[in-house]
């Protein structure tokens, strides 16, 4: 098991910094956001530079148009190559989105049928993740597959495998435990998204909010998962000075490393 921080929680910093501070903390790793930071010539350099910081461990596919990375479908392939050329094990995506019109996306995507095979993942396990409610009145489900167990049953037809994001399934009143154990039983669950949940806000930092972090985490440990665990945050839930954003950090790393069990908690 390894315990990444997500590079999109501080997105605003250079990437280098980022990791530079993920390392500092004790984290094993990171997951790489592609974001705007990375749209242009010479990402790939940008990220081994980073990597050679801290081990990149999986790649968050865009969920954003960047014009280096072209289409959903097109950025998905290159995520995957990216992620295959320099070592990265795991690639995440989201699924279509009908309210934002991703049409051309969610036709590519229905007519798939093997995506390892098709998108010639090799090593590379290519990881759809379960997406949350959106509004604080008016509750939509804007992608394709809300229901995770929809998300599960095709993910398993179409040979994917699954990131479990917390936040997001907590917007739906799902009891989180139950539904981790749900990702788990199919034995392709390879990443956990963890943040914690209150009313309308997420990704908020474990144990301000209304989510079983801690028995989340000691359920994990005694089942056996040995996945990846991220920390996912907003960034607005962790402080500006470097200081306090480190000692929060740290703080971080030390609670997960208990609730799961890992050696080396101080």
């Amino acid at each position: 098991m390894k315990i990444l921080f997500s590079s999109g929680t501080l997105h605003q910093l250079p990437l280098t910094e980022v990791f530079r501070l993920a390392r500092d903390a004790g984290f094993d790793g990171c997951d790489l956001v592609i974001n705007r930071s990375l749209d242009g010539p010479g990402f790939k350099e940008r990220i081994s530079e980073a990597q050679r910081i801290l081990p990149v461990y999986s790649i968050h596919a865009p969920f954003m148009k960047l014009t280096t990375w072209g289409t959903h479908a097109d950025a998905l392939r290159q995520s995957i190559t990216t992620a295959r050329e320099l070592g990265i094990g795991l690639v995440n995506f989201h699924p279509p989105s009908w309210f934002h019109r991703e049409l051309s996306f969610y036709r590519w995507f229905r007519k798939m049928d093997d995506f390892q095979k098709e998108l010639d993942c090799g090593n590379v396990l290519l990881a759809i993740e379960n997406m949350p409610l959106i509004g604080k009145r008016l509750k939509l489900a804007p992608y394709l597959l809300n229901d995770y167990k929809d998300l599960i049953e095709f993910g398993l037809k179409k040979n994917l495998y699954f990131t479990f994001d917390t936040t997001h399934i907590a917007t739906f009143d799902h009891d989180t435990i139950v539904a981790f154990l749900s990702f788990q039983k199919t034995a392709r669950l390879k990443n956990i998204h963890l943040s914690d949940s209150q009313a309308s806000e997420s990704h908020l930092f474990p144990g301000t909010g209304d989510l079983p972090i801690a028995r989340l985490l000691n359920t994990m440990r005694r089942v056996g998962y040995d996945g990846l665990v991220t920390l996912e945050l907003a960034p607005r839930e962790l402080p500006v000075t470097e200081g306090l954003l480190l000692q929060s950090l740290r703080y971080a790393v030390r609670f997960l490393r208990l609730h799961l069990g890992k050696e080396g908690y101080e």
